[in-house]
């Protein structure tokens, strides 16, 4: 985010009541009316969704100085997603009406949000066209380089994703289970593509994993229901 559109969003929502939430404590429920739109001051919050097997499955992830839930603020429609906190989070919740006219009246404000809905629009079709087209393997490789594109700092050559993640994580966002995709991953470790830093994910070479996209792997063809 460009520093003065978000200085303009710290001065606002400042102005409103701080809430700290947990890890793994929900934020918004899904099919809930929001209390409010959200700044993201500190942490890592997912949005998904949740079906009638149970499973979930990963849709966002937002990032300090990202404001949510804006499809039902913006676009005036029923919320239907949870957002729940990967990380201790703490934001400021601001009223929807309040929001709306403060981004109408801040066109730099604006722009970046355009630009951040954009990136997420592209995680999304990418992370789709996975879930329909590739096997589990490929849903965890691509799940992988989405977070390390968005979230990867670098260091040493490799890619650091610069928030503690399990691998339950990396499950909701590639829509299998914890199970696949623990084998998954240590595959993708045993392969040398990918390793850890005590909590965090690192990718050793982007190239490489960009490959396991469209690697198949007969374990893993058949489709895990989610």
């Amino acid at each position: 985010m460009e520093s003065a559109a978000l200085d303009k969003l710290s001065d606002f929502f400042s102005k409103y009541k701080q809430l700290t939430y947990t890890k793994g404590e929900i934020i918004i429920r899904e099919d809930d009316e929001p209390a409010g739109v959200y700044f993201l001051k500190n942490g890592y919050v997912r949005m998904g969704s949740i079906f009638e097997s149970g499973g979930e499955l990963t849709l966002n992830i937002f990032k300090p100085g990202s404001f949510f839930p804006m499809i039902w603020a913006i676009g005036e429609l029923k919320n239907s997603y949870f957002c729940q906190a990967m990380t201790e989070v703490k934001v400021y919740r601001a009223p929807r009406v309040e929001v709306i006219k403060f981004v109408k009246e801040n066109p730099e404000v604006l722009y970046d949000l355009t630009k951040r809905i954009l990136i997420g629009l592209d995680g999304m079709i990418t992370n789709i066209q996975y879930l329909m087209f590739g096997n589990s393997y490929n849903r965890i490789a691509a799940a992988i380089l989405l977070l390390a594109k968005r979230f990867g700092e670098k260091l040493d050559g490799k890619i650091v994703i610069n928030f503690n993640l399990v691998h339950q994580d990396i499950a909701h966002l590639a829509g299998v289970t914890r199970e696949t995709a623990s084998i998954a991953i240590k595959q993708l470790e045993n392969k040398g593509v990918i390793g850890r830093i005590k909590k965090k994910f690192v990718v050793k070479n982007m190239g490489k994993l960009t490959k396991e996209l469209f690697v198949g792997a007969s374990e893993f063809d058949s489709p895990v229901a989610i």
